[in-house]
């Protein structure tokens, strides 16, 4: 029993450094040029589901898109916007995610999740993650995870 427990503890201690390694979605190049670019609205995803990669990014007036690609076309894209009206208009869902209230709603066209922080200069800002992908194929949830982990740059 001793020895299945140390194997356990080798085995957990050895997958800890994997994991740690994992990259951010958005990195280099593209995340100094967004950075430079969103200024007091410089919120990323920290996770982005299985399979998808940094693909491109804009920002548009006072807008901040960044898109993630898989290899089957998928599209997920993260958007930085200033809050207008209650942050919780339009839920259908709501989820607890990493200590964060994140909404959920599906269109006719796209499902999208999203959270309301504070950009640096205390204005109020909509993090979402939208996809046109359904939700029987890609969980409300998985939106809702990439939302949760959204952090100022």
């Amino acid at each position: 029993m001793r020895k299945l427990a140390l194997a356990l503890l080798a085995a957990a201690v050895a997958v800890a450094p994997a994991a740690a390694a994992a990259t951010r979605p958005v990195s280099g190049n593209a995340l100094l040029a967004i950075d430079r670019a969103a200024g007091f609205r410089n919120y990323l995803p920290t996770r982005m589901l299985p399979g998808f990669g940094y693909a491109s990014w804009s920002k548009k007036g006072s807008v901040l898109h960044v898109e993630f690609r898989n290899n089957a076309g998928r599209t997920v894209v993260w958007t930085v916007a200033p809050m207008t009206g209650s942050c919780d208009a339009g839920r259908q869902k709501s989820f607890q995610l990493a200590g964060n209230k994140v909404w959920w709603a599906q269109g006719p066209s796209a499902q999208r999740a999203w959270r309301c922080v504070f950009g640096q200069d205390g204005k109020p800002l909509r993090l979402t993650a939208s996809t046109t992908t359904p939700p029987a194929q890609l969980a409300d949830v998985g939106l809702g995870t990439v939302v949760a982990s959204g952090k100022r740059y």
